[in-house]
């Protein structure tokens, strides 16, 4: 009866996990994303000679914006500082596809 009792307790209340255990779990590496990273990193150097204003500031965003988000999943940071680099992530991409538009604007509409 103690252990149906028992049983019964785990299934209506579950056990709380701690915050810990969070960072025990195993992250990913996140290959692909230093790959893309270090790609638009490689682009923007090499190309910097043959872009416009726009496209500049177009990659330098996205590098920013890919950079920030490797450092959201990996670094360790205050619950305060990870809200702070997800949101400059999401803005600095949310710009660099604002620029990427403009930039399609501007080639294709003139």
């Amino acid at each position: 009866m103690a252990k149906q009792y028992k049983k019964l307790q785990k299934k209506i209340y579950p056990a709380k996990k701690d915050s810990h255990d969070k960072e025990k779990e195993k992250i990913g590496k996140d290959y692909l994303l230093i790959a893309v990273c270090c790609f638009t990193f490689v682009v923007t150097i090499f190309g910097w000679p043959h872009f416009d204003d726009l496209n500049r500031a177009m990659y330098i965003l996205l590098t920013l914006s890919l950079g920030l988000t490797y450092a959201y999943r990996h670094a360790r940071l205050s619950d305060n500082a990870r809200i702070y680099v997800n949101r400059a992530s999401l803005c600095s991409m949310g710009l660099a596809i604002g620029l990427f538009c403009l930039s399609l604007f501007k080639t294709f509409a003139s």
